[in-house]
């Protein structure tokens, strides 16, 4: 190995932590200047406090663990409407769950609202000495079509981000499905260390959160892709019953309705696992939106 004086190895060490230190203003710009958003016609306005985004930056650049109950339950203090949450005494006080949401978006309100909110009003139910952390799976990335200036620029900053976010967090980043080849293998890995979180969760009380749609919508409730039905009967599988969570925007505030817990029953046939599986599951978050019935009914199936 070439050697350096300490001069060069000051220089080296600098090279070494610019593309860490740029990527991590990048994102901490990003974060903060997107998640303000005042928008039109009635709809909450969604604000990270000041004091949350230089400390969460200092933990991602040095990977240093936080609590996400903790951070969650701060950053819904953004919010200049309250949560409406509707059957929170769903929420299991202790023991173990698969907490299972749509995957709500639109603009002025981005994905990492839904983990806030839910987490925050989960760990408000969760009794003394009970776990209050939702685990969840996150995309890896934005992706973007192959070869465009976003897949070159915006997925690889995404990709270092989101990764800092899980480890800080203890979430899992997992590819999209279906995932690109050189995505395969960490596809692979994410679902194998899910599974095993699954375990551990069903014998510590622990919960796991997943948006099964993988990407936003806003007016209905899409399917979700191939996959997602055998990958929620895995983690069923394990141990962890599905708490069903609606989010939606209704009257002017965020509004997060809780269903009873349910275990989706599932098929002896693999071939009809993965769609029986996610419609169970689908509907019975369907059932929470307020405006359950023919729309709701007719896209969980």
């Amino acid at each position: 190995m070439e050697k350096y004086s300490i001069a060069g190895q000051g220089c080296q060490i600098r090279e070494l932590f610019r593309p860490c230190f740029s990527y991590t203003c990048v994102w901490a710009g990003f974060a903060y200047n997107e998640v303000v958003d005042d928008v039109a016609g009635g709809m909450p306005t969604y604000r990270l406090p000041r004091r949350y985004v230089p400390g969460f930056v200092w933990s991602a650049l040095v990977i240093q663990p936080r609590s996400f109950a903790r951070d969650a339950t701060r950053a819904i203090r953004g919010v200049d409407a309250p949560l409406q949450i509707v059957g929170d005494e769903q929420i299991p006080a202790a023991g173990p769950c698969l907490v299972v949401c749509n995957h709500y978006g639109r603009p002025g309100f981005a994905s990492w609202w839904l983990t806030f909110s839910i987490q925050a009003a989960v760990a408000a139910r969760r009794a003394p000495g009970a776990d209050p952390q939702i685990r969840w799976v996150v995309a890896a990335a934005w992706t973007y079509p192959s070869g465009s200036w976003r897949d070159r620029m915006v997925t690889p900053l995404t990709r270092w981000a989101f990764g800092r976010v899980a480890q800080v967090y203890g979430f899992v980043s997992m590819p999209p499905m279906p995932p690109r080849a050189f995505e395969v293998e960490a596809r692979a890995a994410a679902v194998l260390k899910t599974a095993r979180l699954a375990r551990q969760a069903a014998r510590t009380g622990g919960m796991i959160g997943l948006a099964p749609q993988g990407g936003d919508v806003a007016t209905w409730l899409a399917p979700p892709p191939p996959g997602a039905g055998e990958f929620i009967a895995l983690l069923v599988g394990a141990g962890l019953p599905v708490l069903p969570v609606a989010v939606a925007e209704d009257a002017g505030r965020l509004r997060l309705s809780f269903g009873p817990i349910v275990v989706p029953q599932i098929p002896p046939r693999h071939a009809d696992r993965d769609r029986l599986v996610s419609e169970q599951v689908m509907a019975a978050i369907g059932r929470l939106l307020p405006c359950a019935g023919a729309e709701s009914a007719e896209a969980a199936r």
